[in-house]
Formats: structure tokens, sequence, C-alpha cells
């Protein structure tokens, strides 16, 4: 079942994920990794962490960021196979992510290549939350502070490897229950409804489409 918008954060099941793309073109360029890790609340639940690899002939001009070879990716599975696990791996939870727009796009982009709907699961992106922790006395922000190592390094945690899909999915976890912490200091309880990420619906509309029609 869906978690609903009045559950507590504390009782709020999330799959953090992350991916590792051919390039930054959702139209031209293709998932190769998906790192996921489930939160249970405000529990990482590292025994159900995971790297998922995708058989892809070309790891793309981004390759020198994700360092993901032609060895490492024939060890990968079809998109499809991925995908449906991602899907069955989400069942009941929300989606976490850092900058999730991104990552709902590629991932409704691969659903669509495969004959599978995209995903109708609530969101909860740490980009946004790091963004409202930083302006609500009205500041502007510093450049760059929204980036995951900055935004973490802004909450006194350790700054680790990144563009690893598995390493930034934990590290995404991370940062969402330390801004739990803080966005929960003032003692009111939080509930799913106050962290998930509000699209509008004209831009979710045209970001379904899109992912439909390439």
């Amino acid at each position: 079942m869906t978690p609903h918008r009045s559950t507590p954060v504390g009782e709020l099941p999330l799959l953090a994920l992350d991916l590792e793309t051919t390039g930054l073109s959702v139209g031209r360029d293709r998932i190769l990794a998906v790192g996921v890790v489930p939160v249970d609340g405000t529990r990482i639940e590292l025994a159900g962490a995971r790297r998922l690899l995708v058989d892809h002939d070309d790891p793309g001009e981004a390759v020198a960021i994700h360092g993901l070879t032609h060895d490492d990716l024939e060890g990968g599975r079809p998109l499809a196979e991925v995908l449906e696990e991602v899907h069955e791996l989400l069942a009941g939870r929300a989606l976490l992510a850092h900058h999730a727009p991104f990552d709902q796009a590629f991932l409704d982009a691969g659903l669509r290549s495969v004959g599978m709907a995209p995903l109708r699961v609530p969101v909860v992106c740490t980009l946004d939350l790091q963004r409202r922790l930083l302006t609500r006395g009205g500041e502007e922000l510093p450049r760059g502070a929204l980036r995951l190592w900055r935004a973490r390094e802004a909450h006194g945690m350790a700054r680790a490897p990144a563009h690893d899909a598995l390493g930034d999915a934990l590290a995404c976890a991370e940062l969402y229950l330390a801004q739990l912490a803080e966005l929960g200091s003032t003692g009111q309880p939080l509930l799913l409804r106050d962290v998930r990420r509000h699209e509008p619906w004209p831009r979710r509309l045209r970001r379904v489409v899109s992912a439909w029609w390439r």
C-alpha cells in the first residue's frame, strides 16, 4: 500500500535511490546502474542495500565520472529486469533521492522503453529539503550549497567518494535523517505531507507524457 500523506516520518518506509547514466540527456542517454537503500522510519536498512547493473555495450561520455567499464556492464542484467526489481522494491514505499526530478525522468523514460508504466509513488527530495532549510530565514543560497556532498558537510557529515550509485543512495539516506532531525527540532510532528516533493500538476503531466512519447 502506498504511504499516505498523513504517515508520520518516524513510520515512513522509503527507498533511497540513485542512478548512474551514460549522460544527462533523458532523450538520448540510458541508465547504467541503480543504487537502492531501504529506509524504515529513521532507520537505514543496510541489509537491503544493493547496486543493480544494467547490461549495456557503451558506458557513454560520462565514463570518467561514474567509472563503469565495459567489463562492469557486461555483468549487468537487462534493463527490464532491473526496473522490475526497482518497482518491486518500491512497493509500499516512498521514493527518496537527491535532485529527484533527474532520477524520476530517467526512470520514467526507462520504464516506457520496456513497456512499463511510470512510477506512481510519493517522492521525497533531499535537495528540496536542503533548500528549505537553508532559506527558511530568508538567506540567499551559497553557490553549490545544494550539491549532495556540500549538503552533507553542512550537517557535519563526512564526505565520501561521489558518483557511485550505491554510495550516493546511502549518502542520500544519511542526509535525509540529518535533515529530519533539523526539521523536527521545533517539536512539531512531521508527516509525509511535510517532507514530500510537491510537483505542480502541469509539470507532472508534461513529465509523464514526455516519458511515454520519447
